[in-house]
């Protein structure tokens, strides 16, 4: 199931940097400063934005096995 969860979103911004996340995701990286610097507000973001950036840290976040 797709969800969005607008703490994971703050929580990887916060954690990794926008190349990264780029890389990662695909998500430009001006939009992702964009978000950061608040120029954009993440309530703004794209549904599917905010689905990808809260999978991209379910994924960084996985407990071990």
């Amino acid at each position: 199931m797709n969800s969005a969860n607008l703490d994971k979103i703050k929580k990887i911004l916060e954690q990794q940097t926008a190349y990264r996340i780029y890389k990662d995701t695909g998500i430009a990286q001006t939009t992702i400063s964009r978000w950061t610097t608040g120029k954009t507000p993440l309530e703004n973001m794209s549904l599917k934005h905010a689905i990808t950036l809260t999978s991209y840290y379910d994924q960084l976040n996985k407990p071990e096995k």
